[in-house]
């Protein structure tokens, strides 16, 4: 058996007559993003930054008195396609030592959808979880 070199039609090489698009443009996702849950037990913002080419995702999560700053990783952007070039979802992985979160978002309309996966590592017994949260900027 052949090994793949694509799983689906979205994933074919781009033409080499027509222009490569280069690195993904984080630019659509760029900004201060801000929870539609006032509520939210989970993520309440996400700063995301092109710091010298590397995209950049600073999240906050839900703490009394002040939300508590989860630090800033480097991201990976992704476009709609294979030859495209805007923005339009991210993934960001975030070690905490007890747990490791993987973050997954993608813009639909004017909403930032991002799921978190967390994986507890610490023994506690705590099982691991899935959340999904909605933004706004």
């Amino acid at each position: 058996m052949e090994p793949l070199k694509f799983t689906r039609l979205n994933d074919l090489p781009v033409p080499a007559d027509r222009p490569r698009a280069g690195a993904v443009d984080p630019a659509p996702l760029l900004g201060v993003w801000h929870s539609t849950n006032r509520a939210t037990r989970g993520i309440i913002k996400l700063i995301l930054s092109d710091s010298d080419g590397n995209f950049t995702v600073r999240a906050f999560g839900a703490c009394e008195p002040s939300p508590l700053e989860w630090g800033t990783v480097v991201g990976a952007a992704f476009a709609d396609g294979v030859g495209l070039r805007a923005g339009v979802g991210f993934r960001a992985f975030y070690e905490f030592g007890f747990m490791q979160t993987t973050l997954a978002a993608y813009l639909n309309k004017r909403i930032l959808v991002v799921d978190a996966y967390n994986t507890f590592r610490d023994g506690s017994g705590r099982l691991n979880y899935f959340s999904r949260d909605h933004f706004y900027q």
